[in-house]
């Protein structure tokens, strides 16, 4: 039969001054427009950070979650800032009662009843992001957090003209967001229908008064009026009067921590990840397995280079699952998951003659299970449902003196726990969500703890210089298409825009999720390999694969990385 298929892709300038890269065009132009004033990539990375919780409200928010890295290229130093949420100080292992089941969530864990750790005040983790941004301007930026957070003001203050993404995101969440009031009131047009995009007429404006209120007022008092200032005592009120944990006692006491990151290699480039309970670590794995195989064999375009991949990608997760939570609390093996030696062992087992990938442990490895028995419940194959709910935002820059950064934020779920702060324009985060709520894994709840996140921002460097920045949003398809799209650019020596473009797998445990574009041909390959396989098609509305941009630097400029169905842009000089 003979059909049509879209072909899509992007196209960007090399810039030879600075590159910013982000997930909705308006984003990127804020950042562009703080190089142009003289910012550096810091300034130039937060600024964007607050306007895209304004123009991509459901991705990321003041409230949220995120993981940064910085390279300052002067001083030859690389660092990541960790703001991610953790649990309130009242919260402990058991605060979620299990109904038997699988969620239907974001992610595959046992099911709770009224779904109250996915949305609803008891899913709101202490929020870190307004602490993260301040503190990494303070200390690696150039401007005063007044002039990064005046692009964000006026984009909330004044409004601006919905596109196509925004209105499908919220046509999706209409009903959900229609069950909590003050969420209706900031997101929906008079409370109840999308905000129309341009067709043939012109397109409605969006405002957010009272966000553009608490900006402001972030503006003039810093930080300290988010944390233990007016905006604080609108948190605890509003949590207080649903029934949540989280108080301004836990603002309060919210502390950013900063670290050097996670090293490793890739063939000749030299790697810089997240450490601790994100998505570094995995994905580093990933990578250590296939840097032991020669790149033909693990490319996308051979059956039997997918099928290394979903090995290795599956193997990562075992272990993830296995073994990681809150690095300042649980005790696992960082070093040894990190090593070569490791990788290396992982890979000849691999190699190993008659061995095929049939998801040996299922869902029992899906679910920090580390008992042999047969898997609870099908977990891995609630996973083929598509992604469901899945968000955050990611954020590239690179500055004239070549200072990098790359900055994933999120609200974690799309419109986080749907409670918006009355007044206050401000959106809680769910990443209650992020915990295994079954008491006595790694992973599991305990006061003050922070979850294993998903986040896998990425430096790389070539030769000791600045080459790549890289992240994506996609929640755990995050830690899979990382890896994915650097092996494509290292190992076919192609563009980033290729890159990211190329088809990707995903796999958790039992099922593999794999990009239809592979072919019918390799699809059954992978099926004669022993993977249970779930095509899927990538389009404008799905988020299977997770959504990577980045920033290349070479030697005629800066090239940019982007989603090609998204409006992930770039923008620079």
């Amino acid at each position: 039969m003979i059909q049509s298929q879209l072909v899509v892709t992007k196209q960007t300038p090399l810039a030879s001054r600075g590159l910013v890269v982000a997930e909705h065009p308006l984003g990127a132009r804020v950042g562009a427009a703080i190089l142009e004033e003289g910012g550096n990539a810091v300034d130039a990375a937060v600024a964007t950070a607050f306007a895209m919780t304004v123009v991509e409200p459901f991705m990321s928010t003041l409230a949220g979650s995120g993981t940064m890295l910085v390279h300052l290229a002067t001083r030859g130093e690389t660092v990541a800032i960790d703001f991610n949420g953790q649990a309130p100080a009242r919260a402990d292992a058991t605060m979620f009662r299990l109904i038997g089941g699988v969620s239907e969530g974001l992610f595959a864990w046992p099911r709770v009843e009224n779904a109250a750790n996915e949305y609803g005040h008891r899913s709101v983790a202490v929020p870190g992001s307004v602490a993260g941004l301040a503190l990494a301007l303070e200390r690696y930026g150039t401007m005063e957090l007044a002039d990064v957070l005046t692009p964000a003001i006026a984009l909330a203050r004044d409004g601006f003209v919905p596109d196509w993404y925004q209105a499908l995101t919220t046509a999706r969440y209409i009903e959900e967001l229609g069950a909590f009031p003050e969420a209706a009131r900031v997101y929906l047009r008079n409370g109840r229908a999308i905000h129309r995009p341009p067709s043939l007429e012109p397109g409605e404006r969006v405002a957010y008064p009272d966000l553009a209120r608490s900006l402001a007022l972030i503006a003039r008092e810093g930080p300290d009026a988010f944390y233990r200032g007016a905006l604080a005592q609108a948190i605890h009120d509003e949590m207080a009067a649903g029934d949540g944990l989280l108080t301004k006692g836990d603002l309060a006491a919210y502390e950013v921590r900063v670290s050097p990151p996670l090293t490793g290699r890739y063939r000749g480039l030299d790697l810089a990840l997240a450490p601790g309970a994100t998505g570094g670590i995995t994905a580093l794995e990933i990578l250590n397995i296939l840097d032991h195989f020669a790149p033909h064999d693990v490319g996308w375009q051979t059956t039997a280079g997918l099928h290394f991949r979903a090995e290795a990608i599956r193997r990562a997760f075992r272990d993830r699952f296995l073994h990681l939570g809150d690095s300042a609390i649980v005790k696992a093996p960082w070093d040894q998951l990190a090593s070569k030696p490791y990788a290396q062992a992982i890979a000849a087992d691999l190699r190993r003659p008659g061995r095929t990938g049939a998801g040996t442990r299922g869902a029992a490895s899906a679910r920090n299970d580390t008992r042999p028995a047969a898997p609870r419940a099908p977990a891995s194959r609630a996973r083929g449902r598509g992604g469901r709910d899945e968000c955050t935002t990611h954020i590239g820059v690179v500055d004239k003196a070549r200072n990098m950064v790359s900055l994933t934020h999120t609200a974690v779920s799309l419109f986080g726990s749907r409670v918006v702060v009355r007044g206050t324009g401000i959106l809680l985060n769910n990443g209650m969500i992020w915990f295994d709520p079954e008491p006595g894994k790694p992973n599991s709840i305990g006061p003050g703890k922070r979850a294993l996140v998903n986040m896998v921002p990425l430096l790389a460097f070539l030769r000791g210089e600045p080459c790549l920045t890289l992240g994506a949003p996609g929640g755990r398809r995050i830690v899979s298409a990382i890896p994915q799209v650097i092996a494509t650019l290292v190992d076919a020596r192609g563009s980033l825009q290729a890159a990211i473009e190329a088809p990707r797998l995903h796999t958790e445990g039992d099922e593999l999720l794999v990009d239809a574009r592979v072919g019918d041909k390799a699809l059954e390959g992978l099926r004669r390999f022993g993977h249970t396989v779930v095509p899927r098609e990538e389009t404008y509305a799905t988020l299977n694969f997770a959504k990577p941009v980045g920033i290349r630097v070479g030697k005629k400029g800066l090239e940019a990385g982007l989603d090609h169905l998204r409006p992930a842009a770039a923008a620079g000089h």
